[in-house]
């Protein structure tokens, strides 16, 4: 999928998204961020999406009204108008109503949406299961739960999630472990009558309810993107294509974004098409650079020191290849109205929307104007 393009879908009154290697949505709360990003999933997934549903036991009865109420969530059913909504990938339409009906061989999952309810799907410590979710729940959150609770279950690796020795760098390994775990493992423990998900700090068991906010975010997040790291030189899952999270940066200080940053452009590396959907201006402030270096034609080195780590062969090679290979397209979501590509960032645009980000830099750029204004005023 290269293009897309929608009209009336919830909030969205118009949208025409051309995807880079990393896609960023910026926006509003209820802007319609959400709502593509799960119609990405649904528009490549759509096989895999209906049968996992069936295998749960839910059934729309051939409805789309109900089938928009067991994806979208419940309430959801209005955001698509037979009459007036359309949707084109890559010039050709996509229908619901015909895709639902389709038979024919199972797809594989093409598309790994981690959603931004991550804290929710742990319960006492352990991922819900899919059924555990009420009906009208959406199914992208429902979905990554029970992908989080398989991935435990299956585990042979001992007591020991993060940090393993493996895919991921042990740079980026440590810097996670530092920033935002503050240097305790996550381990399973199996000690009491259930298991659980605990941080073990210098011995001390932490559970999920004393763990910071940005940790409850960070570690299934962490869990999942660590499984998309495989041991071998292939670099990424088989099958698996595109990873699409919503506001990794929940929670996360500064520092912790870096980290968060540096590990996304691993995957980037990797082969991964990567969509995000953000409210930091630390994300977008990493793009604007990084599409300048390239202009710029500045080499590697510039942008590790914006990452903050050394120039070692890796990292070398990681960013010689994001700089050389990978492009980059970021969209506003204004609320009830077109999405707009703003993907130049620059700040010397005369449209505000591209020169604050989509807002995010909007705040600043007004303390330094009152604060200029302040001062010219007192020097007279």
């Amino acid at each position: 999928m290269k293009n897309l393009k929608l009209t009336s879908l919830g909030q969205i009154r118009e949208a025409d998204i051309s995807f880079g290697d990393l896609t960023v949505f910026v926006g509003e709360q209820a802007s319609g961020k959400s709502i593509l990003l799960q119609l990405v999933k649904l528009i490549l997934d759509t096989d895999d999406i209906t049968q996992t549903l069936k295998k749960h036991g839910f059934d729309w009865h051939e409805k789309i009204e109900h089938f928009l109420s067991l994806y979208f969530g419940e309430g959801m059913e209005g955001i698509w108008d037979p009459a007036a909504t359309k949707i084109t990938v890559d010039d050709e339409a996509f229908e619901l109503d015909k895709v639902l009906t389709k038979t024919g061989k199972k797809k594989a999952e093409s598309l790994f949406l981690i959603p931004a309810h991550r804290a929710m799907t742990l319960k006492d410590g352990w991922p819900r299961a899919f059924t555990d979710y009420a009906i009208g729940d959406p199914y992208v959150v429902k979905q990554f739960s029970e992908y989080l609770r398989l991935l435990l279950e299956m585990s042979s690796s001992g007591n020991v999630i993060f940090p393993q020795a493996g895919g991921m760098n042990k740079t980026i390994r440590d810097a996670i472990g530092e920033s935002i775990l503050g240097e305790a493992q996550v381990k399973l423990d199996r000690s009491g009558l259930r298991k659980r998900i605990v941080l073990d700090l210098a011995g001390s068991q932490l559970p999920f309810m004393v763990w910071s906010t940005g940790q409850r975010e960070f570690v299934p997040l962490l869990m999942s993107l660590h499984r998309l790291m495989p041991h071998a030189k292939t670099g990424k899952k088989r099958l698996l294509d595109w990873v699409v999270i919503e506001e990794p940066e929940m929670g996360l200080y500064p520092k912790g974004i870096t980290a968060l940053l540096v590990l996304l452009l691993d995957l980037l590396k990797r082969g991964y098409k990567i969509i995000l959907s953000t409210h930091s201006a630390q994300i977008l402030n990493l793009i604007w650079a990084t599409q300048l270096l390239i202009k710029w034609d500045a080499g590697p080195t510039p942008l590790l020191k914006l990452l903050n780590v050394n120039a070692t062969p890796f990292f070398k090679e990681l960013a010689k290849t994001v700089l050389e290979e990978k492009r980059f397209k970021t969209y506003y979501f204004s609320g009830y109205d077109s999405v707009k590509n703003i993907s130049t960032l620059d700040a010397e645009d005369p449209d505000d929307e591209i020169a604050d980000f989509g807002g995010l830099t909007r705040f600043s750029t007004r303390v330094s104007e009152v604060l200029s204004e302040a001062i010219r005023r007192g020097e007279s």
